[in-house]
Protein backbone atom coordinates (compact mmCIF):
# COMPACT_ATOMS: atom_id res chain seq x y z
CA UNK A 1 0.00 0.00 0.00
CA UNK A 2 0.96 2.88 -1.15
CA UNK A 3 2.22 5.60 2.34
CA UNK A 4 0.45 8.68 1.83
CA UNK A 5 0.98 11.33 4.96
CA UNK A 6 -0.42 14.67 5.56
CA UNK A 7 2.31 17.38 6.44
CA UNK A 8 2.67 18.84 10.24
CA UNK A 9 0.18 20.89 10.88
CA UNK A 10 -0.01 24.30 11.75
CA UNK A 11 -1.64 26.09 15.00
CA UNK A 12 -4.80 26.63 12.84
CA UNK A 13 -4.67 24.37 10.68
CA UNK A 14 -4.98 21.59 14.15
CA UNK A 15 -7.56 24.44 15.43
CA UNK A 16 -9.96 23.58 12.60
CA UNK A 17 -9.62 20.04 12.51
CA UNK A 18 -10.62 19.86 16.38
CA UNK A 19 -13.27 21.79 15.64
CA UNK A 20 -14.61 19.55 12.84
CA UNK A 21 -13.84 16.94 15.01
CA UNK A 22 -15.99 17.82 17.97
CA UNK A 23 -18.65 19.66 16.33
CA UNK A 24 -19.13 17.95 13.15
CA UNK A 25 -22.64 18.90 10.95
CA UNK A 26 -22.26 15.99 9.66
CA UNK A 27 -20.92 12.67 11.36
CA UNK A 28 -18.59 11.58 8.48
CA UNK A 29 -16.76 14.94 8.71
CA UNK A 30 -15.85 13.90 12.63
CA UNK A 31 -14.33 10.52 10.97
CA UNK A 32 -12.43 12.39 8.48
CA UNK A 33 -10.96 15.11 10.64
CA UNK A 34 -10.04 11.97 13.04
CA UNK A 35 -8.09 10.42 9.96
CA UNK A 36 -6.02 13.48 9.37
CA UNK A 37 -5.77 14.15 12.67
CA UNK A 38 -4.19 10.66 13.19
CA UNK A 39 -2.06 10.79 10.31
CA UNK A 40 -0.41 14.25 11.03
CA UNK A 41 -0.02 14.40 14.66
CA UNK A 42 0.54 10.26 15.07
CA UNK A 43 2.69 9.41 11.47
CA UNK A 44 0.29 6.55 11.33
CA UNK A 45 -0.19 5.13 7.64
CA UNK A 46 -3.33 4.77 6.07
CA UNK A 47 -3.93 1.04 6.80
CA UNK A 48 -3.66 1.51 10.94
CA UNK A 49 -6.03 4.53 10.51
CA UNK A 50 -8.38 2.34 8.48
CA UNK A 51 -8.46 -0.07 11.89
CA UNK A 52 -9.18 2.37 13.90
CA UNK A 53 -12.04 4.30 12.01
CA UNK A 54 -13.33 1.13 10.25
CA UNK A 55 -13.01 2.29 6.82
CA UNK A 56 -10.85 0.69 3.98
CA UNK A 57 -7.40 1.74 3.51
CA UNK A 58 -8.54 2.99 -0.05
CA UNK A 59 -11.08 5.19 1.62
CA UNK A 60 -8.32 6.58 3.79
CA UNK A 61 -5.78 7.42 1.39
CA UNK A 62 -8.90 8.95 -0.66
CA UNK A 63 -9.16 11.75 2.13
CA UNK A 64 -6.21 12.25 3.24
CA UNK A 65 -5.55 12.98 -0.25
CA UNK A 66 -8.41 15.34 -0.16
CA UNK A 67 -6.84 16.51 2.95
CA UNK A 68 -3.54 17.67 1.08
CA UNK A 69 -5.20 19.21 -1.55
CA UNK A 70 -8.25 20.97 -0.60
CA UNK A 71 -7.73 21.76 3.13
CA UNK A 72 -10.34 21.42 5.57
CA UNK A 73 -13.11 22.06 3.03
CA UNK A 74 -12.05 19.34 1.17
CA UNK A 75 -13.19 17.01 4.21
CA UNK A 76 -16.85 18.10 3.88
CA UNK A 77 -19.08 16.36 1.45
CA UNK A 78 -19.48 17.91 -2.04
CA UNK A 79 -23.22 18.83 -2.74
CA UNK A 80 -25.14 16.62 -4.78
CA UNK A 81 -28.31 16.24 -7.20
CA UNK A 82 -31.50 14.49 -7.01
CA UNK A 83 -34.32 15.20 -5.29
CA UNK A 84 -34.51 17.63 -2.76
CA UNK A 85 -34.85 16.39 1.01
CA UNK A 86 -38.85 16.05 2.09
CA UNK A 87 -37.76 16.25 5.89
CA UNK A 88 -38.11 19.62 6.88
CA UNK A 89 -35.97 22.26 9.58
CA UNK A 90 -38.51 22.56 11.81
CA UNK A 91 -39.16 18.13 12.12
CA UNK A 92 -35.55 17.82 12.24
CA UNK A 93 -35.68 20.10 15.26
CA UNK A 94 -38.65 18.23 16.74
CA UNK A 95 -36.43 14.52 16.31
CA UNK A 96 -33.58 16.40 18.42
Amino acid sequence: MKKLSVSPLTEQQKTELEQLYRTPKEPRERTRAQMVLLSAEKGMIADDIAEIVRESSVTVLRWLHRYNSEGVEGLKDAPRSGHPSSVTDTFRQRLQ
